[in-house]
């Protein structure tokens, strides 16, 4: 397939493309029209020719693409054909790559964990799924430095989680080629962005900046072995028309002139939808299969709520009645244990031997104990899968030996309380230790472990 950048064209059955594939970058100032070019060299030129495109937005701009390419399907946010279930990443990863279907995800109003947490899991089973079935596909990243930042300091998700993601990205950019993954991206702070991932991009093209970036743009193309032909390229990158380009590939450094026009109008420009392109019959059983899975997996979800919340109700009556047992039974205790003390009107009145009834009180206390034990199992039987997978993942990602250890400590007690010299004790640390007081620290900090002051536990 043939790209064409102005006079620049870049024909994958050639070299260096058929070897290295493609990883293409646009960096530039916002309103540089850096979404419109890679739409009208990259995106549509790709639909056009069949292929399958995954488009991650975070605002929504890319549904108009409807327009003209009956294969794409919008995902999430007030254009969607089918809702985001962010905890169902691996359905639509099955849809890209088992049917060809190109998904545009408007992460417009998910959350920011949420969306970690979608975008770590779809990436995952895409490459997955990909070693196997190895479909071109088309991954386009619209601002690349929020899912893959240089660091992920100053974010609103724990670094870790947020690793979880970039590290897929990095493994798609270093390790894609081969599965017919290629990916695009853009992005207005290229010095944001993981250096990783920047340098493998074999194919990037720096515009206009604005002069306070200067010094970051020297930074940035400093990386880079720039040819004489291009001196001074930070300074035109400042002061260079829309349109132009500085391209940057593994062999070579260059100016060009882009002016290709799209098929679809841009998004940005364009919230409303006059004419959507038909559905291909088989786009469209997939998209009702696709819809009818995520409503299905929805439904569950809040079934397993209202579930939860009903047995949580009777936990709660019942717990409440054990304490209105437990105040009858040391009512009892006292009765028995002072000397020629009366015998409970109650009792007295009923002709029973108070041995009788604190056993039969006993006995109802345990009955009591045991419907709790059994609400709370049926509660946590589902959930439990789940916590178990919660806590596979965090010992995966937690930085230290030592946190790891108290964490499944912890977690394989679930609710018990311990303190401190009791888990380093379970540990084989010192509470003395530098290592084991950060390690409680991290924990605490990220809400992995609760601790009310003098106890710690896993809920």
């Amino acid at each position: 397939m043939k790209f064409e950048f102005g006079s620049f064209v870049v024909d994958t059955e050639m070299e260096p493309w058929r070897s290295e594939g493609l990883r293409i970058a646009f960096y530039s100032a916002p309103g540089t029209r850096k979404s419109y070019t890679v739409a009208a060299t990259i995106i549509e030129p790709t639909l056009k020719e069949g292929g399958t495109v995954v488009i991650f937005e975070p605002k929504s701009e890319w549904h108009t693409l409807k327009q003209s390419f009956g294969n794409v399907l919008v995902v999430g946010g007030p254009f969607q054909d089918v809702p985001l279930a962010t905890n169902h990443a691996k359905v639509y990863a099955e849809s890209v790559v088992k049917h060809g279907v190109s998904m545009v995800f408007d992460f417009t109003e998910t959350e920011d964990e949420d969306l970690v947490r979608f975008a770590a899991e779809f990436l995952a089973r895409l490459f997955t799924l990909e070693n196997v079935a190895r479909r071109p596909i088309l991954l386009f990243f619209e601002e690349l430095s929020e899912y893959c930042p240089f660091s992920p300091k100053g974010k609103l998700v724990p670094p870790w989680i947020y690793e979880r993601m970039a590290s897929r990205i990095v493994k798609i950019a270093t390790q894609g080629r081969a599965l017919g993954i290629n990916m695009v991206a853009t992005s207005q702070r290229p010095a944001q962005l993981n250096f990783t991932v920047r340098m493998m991009m074999n194919l990037s093209f720096y515009g206009k900046f604005h002069p306070k970036d200067l010094n970051e743009i020297k930074e940035v193309l400093s990386a880079y072995s720039l040819p004489e032909s291009v001196k001074e390229t930070a300074e035109k990158c400042v002061n260079m028309p829309h349109g132009h380009w500085l391209v940057i590939t593994s062999e070579k450094a260059f100016y060009t002139v882009i002016d290709a026009k799209r098929i679809t109008p841009h998004g940005a420009d364009t919230p409303k939808i006059e004419y959507t392109a038909p559905l291909t019959g088989e786009i469209k059983t997939v998209m009702e299969q696709l819809a009818e899975t995520i409503r299905v997996a929805l439904e569950r979800e809040k079934e397993q709520e209202t579930e939860l919340s009903k047995l949580k109700r009777q936990i709660e009556e019942l717990t409440g009645e054990i304490r209105r047992r437990d105040d009858e039974i040391r009512e009892l205790r006292i009765a028995l244990r002072v000397k020629e003390a009366h015998v409970p009107e109650k009792v007295e009145k009923a002709g029973l031997d108070p041995a009788v009834v604190r056993e039969a009180i006993f006995k109802l206390r345990n009955e009591i104990v045991g419907a709790v034990d059994r609400a709370v199992a049926h509660l946590f039987s589902e959930p439990a899968r789940q916590s178990s997978d919660v806590v596979n993942m965090w010992l995966e990602k937690l930085p230290s030996p030592c946190a790891k250890k108290i964490f499944k400590f912890l977690a394989d007690h679930k609710g018990v309380k311990f303190t401190k010299s009791q888990i380093a004790l379970q540990t084989g640390y010192s509470t003395s230790s530098g290592t084991f007081n950060t390690a409680l620290s991290l924990l605490k900090r990220n809400n992995l472990v609760k601790f009310d002051g003098n106890l710690w536990w896993f809920e």
